[in-house]
């Protein structure tokens, strides 16, 4: 979503851009949005945030008193406007998605926790013991979320041997070190 975010702002730069540029390199007679909106000329960072502005307006449901007074500007403003009704409905779909899916991430728990704290209540636990109850459970799930294990990895079925056999080495070996005879073997087998 992040990643969306700065893509979006990227593109309205560019479209900023060249929607000045597009202005800019119109002809001396011909009308312009920069003529109508800065006639005696005026601070180019104000200009370029007015451009801003507009791209960001061609994204949203929002408006702009900044409109296209030629045929060059009417042009790139309708090819604006069908990209971003492209774009714009790729990146709220995907945020949908993705909310949808925390959303049942987060469903299957809270209904767990919610059998289990009826459990408990139609049991008449006590309140005390309910409560360790309750949190030695989140605490459980909260590391067992933040563990990876071998077997959740797919990609490392696709290792070599080799690999395969130093990438357990490398997991394991701190964990067999602490045992005096596994210690007493690894100084032996790397003398």
């Amino acid at each position: 979503m992040v990643r969306g975010t700065f893509f979006l702002l990227g593109m309205n730069h560019i479209i900023a851009c060249a929607w000045f540029g597009v202005s800019n390199s119109t002809t001396i007679d011909v009308d312009s949005w920069i003529e109508r909106a800065f006639p005696t000329g005026g601070d180019f960072s104000y200009m370029y945030l007015t451009s801003l502005h507009w791209s960001l307006t061609q994204f949203t449901p929002a408006s702009m008193e900044v409109v296209p007074r030629n045929i060059h500007e009417r042009l790139f403003s309708v090819c604006v406007l069908l990209f971003a009704l492209l774009v714009f409905s790729s990146f709220l779909s995907s945020i949908t998605a993705s909310m949808t899916q925390l959303r049942q991430l987060s469903w299957k728990f809270d209904k767990n926790m919610s059998l289990l704290r009826k459990y408990l209540r139609t049991h008449t636990i006590s309140g005390a013991l309910s409560i360790r109850i309750l949190r030695y459970v989140e605490y459980k799930v909260e590391q067992k979320n933040s563990e990876v294990r071998e077997s959740d990895v797919h990609l490392l079925k696709m290792l070599s041997t080799q690999l395969h056999m130093e990438l357990v080495q490398e997991t394991y070996e701190p964990i067999m070190i602490a045992h005096p005879f596994f210690r007493h073997f690894a100084q032996c087998s790397s003398n």
